[in-house]
């Protein structure tokens, strides 16, 4: 019964979400993964302005410094195909898992902007979040991410496939909103992505 519950629980976050790549089975002392994927077909805007977008892409790495606690690194690029714009974001976040179902995040956010006419920007700051995961058929796993800040707002809606032991092949949707920035710039990005994880 418990299992349910959670599993709708999860559910309901992925879908009422709307709003990493694929989660680690639990979170626990040695255990880690590492991820990289690629954008498909991106996106990118600023204050409303379409800059189109180029294929970037995204790495990260988990790691499990106690029972159901670790830290996650997450560097996202995203470009532009107008004004020679792009943003980065360098994400640190400590991660709590709550139960075999739904982590809470919270950590340091830093963001850099730079576009042709309004030059290089930097802002940092934190956000906090939940990430669900849930098992939705054989060796695959669906998962949403919510995070939440002062600098960042994003949503990933995913799902990883077991290819083999410890590697998963994953596809996920990501949109992010990075703000604060000078003048009250605001970016915005989407994008479909492709990627594999593995996990140690």
């Amino acid at each position: 019964m418990k299992k349910l519950v959670a599993g709708v629980v999860v559910l309901g976050v992925l879908f009422t979400s709307t709003a990493f790549a694929s989660p680690l089975a639990k979170l626990e002392a040695g255990k880690g993964k590492i991820d990289a994927s690629v954008s498909i077909s991106p996106r990118m805007k600023a204050q409303g302005v379409d800059l189109d977008g180029k294929t970037r892409y995204r790495f990260g790495a988990t790691y499990g410094i106690g029972d159901r606690i670790g830290l996650d690194y997450l560097y996202a690029a995203n470009a532009g195909d107008k004004y020679d714009s792009s943003v980065k974001s360098h994400q640190i976040n400590l991660m709590y898992e709550i139960n075999p179902y739904v982590t809470a995040f919270g950590g340091f956010v830093l963001n850099k902007l730079k576009m042709n006419g309004y030059g290089d920007d930097n802002t940092n700051g934190y956000q906090l979040g939940l990430q669900g995961k849930y098992g939705i058929a054989d060796k695959t796993t669906a998962w949403a991410k919510f995070g939440y800040g002062n600098t960042i707002t994003q949503y990933e809606l995913g799902v990883g496939y077991e290819l083999a032991k410890n590697w998963e092949a994953n596809v996920f949707y990501n949109d992010t909103k990075y703000k604060d920035f000078s003048h009250d710039m605001a970016v915005n990005t989407h994008s479909i992505n492709i990627g594999a994880t593995y996990k140690f």
